[in-house]
């Protein structure tokens, strides 16, 4: 008879995975909060240094966190930057566009937009002061972003446009007055004047006096004195 096969040994249990070295992984709720704090951090050193003055140790030490921290969450300095920029200008759009959709009349909508930039202006803080000096400057993100707010706004005044009625308008007349509006809310929050409620009604009036040359049709600029004076519009 053949001899019997020897039985195999049994295999050896697989070697147990190892976890990585140092700290266990952070839960959801404390990733977002310190992504949050980074945030936080990058946004106060931009606003008092600009983006030419930002630095990944200038972030670490306002958030009192170490540089492997700031890595585990963000690439560099660019990316962390891009996301807070992008979440403020964001906030901008939406609220915007919420406000404009919520109006009934052509005038209401205008006013329910202008007051949406101001109050925005008033929850972005001191970081406006450093978007408003970089946002020509090409070098700096916050050009970048702002032409991008410039183009979403821009459609969303289209929108409003042909929604009551009046078909198309000119893209150069929809960009001239939502540059204009920028200009003079940037004005009203970092002008010399203070963000007063006359500063704001000087503002607005220029605002509105926009609206009406550069987007008002036929029938507004045929009454054009009575929408000024139903409108508080200053014609001095």
């Amino acid at each position: 008879m053949p001899r019997s096969a020897k039985p195999a040994s049994p295999a050896a249990p697989p070697p147990k995975a190892r976890g990585k070295v140092g700290r266990p992984p952070k839960t959801y709720v404390e990733t977002e909060e310190l992504r949050t704090r980074i945030k936080a951090a990058t946004a106060k050193v931009f606003a008092d240094r600009g983006y030419h003055g930002l630095a990944v140790e200038a972030i670490v030490q306002e958030a009192a966190l170490s540089r492997p921290t700031f890595y585990r969450y963000f690439s560099n300095v660019d990316e962390v930057l891009g996301v807070v920029l992008s979440e403020v200008n964001d906030r901008l759009v939406h609220d915007v566009q919420l406000a404009v959709r919520g109006a009934a009349d052509p005038m209401a909508k205008v006013e329910a937009g202008l007051l949406a930039w101001r109050r925005w202006g008033e929850w972005v803080g001191p970081m406006l002061a450093s978007i408003y000096a970089e946002m020509h400057q090409t070098s700096s993100p916050a050009y970048h972003h702002r032409m991008g707010v410039i183009e979403l706004i821009s459609k969303e005044v289209d929108a409003a446009y042909a929604q009551l009625g009046r078909g198309r308008i000119s893209r150069v007349l929809v960009e001239t007055f939502v540059v204009g509006v920028e200009h003079l809310g940037y004005r009203y929050h970092l002008g010399e004047q203070g963000r007063s409620e006359e500063a704001w009604r000087e503002i607005r009036s220029a605002m509105l006096r926009l609206a009406i040359g550069l987007l008002g049709a036929r029938a507004e600029w045929s009454v054009a004195p009575q929408l000024a004076e139903q409108l508080d519009i200053r014609l001095d």
